[in-house]
């Protein structure tokens, strides 16, 4: 069903452009996060990344029940199997 004030675009479309907004905003508060040398500013922006996080992770929700992201399945051991990669290659990083 098209949006009223969006002739021609979707509800799922304009989901679809919020989600890769929000990912484009978090992608360059994190590059800015990590590029100032002011940690009450630094503080600031990761107060932000946070705050966008969560607005993807509501917008991300809202499509996954609606059908219109659509993800793998993963079994337990696979879930697994990934965490046991993240925790084995950040504890490579801290040696």
């Amino acid at each position: 069903m098209p949006h009223k004030s969006s002739p021609g675009l979707t509800e799922k479309d304009i989901m679809s452009d919020c989600l890769a907004m929000q990912k484009q905003l978090a992608s360059s508060y994190n590059t800015a996060a990590l590029e100032t040398a002011h940690n009450m500013l630094r503080s600031d922006i990761i107060n932000i990344l946070t705050e966008e996080h969560q607005l993807q992770s509501s917008v991300f929700g809202t499509m996954d029940k609606r059908g219109w992201y659509q993800t793998r399945p993963v079994s337990a051991q696979e879930l697994s199997d990934a965490q046991n990669r993240f925790k084995t290659a950040q504890q490579q990083l801290q040696q």
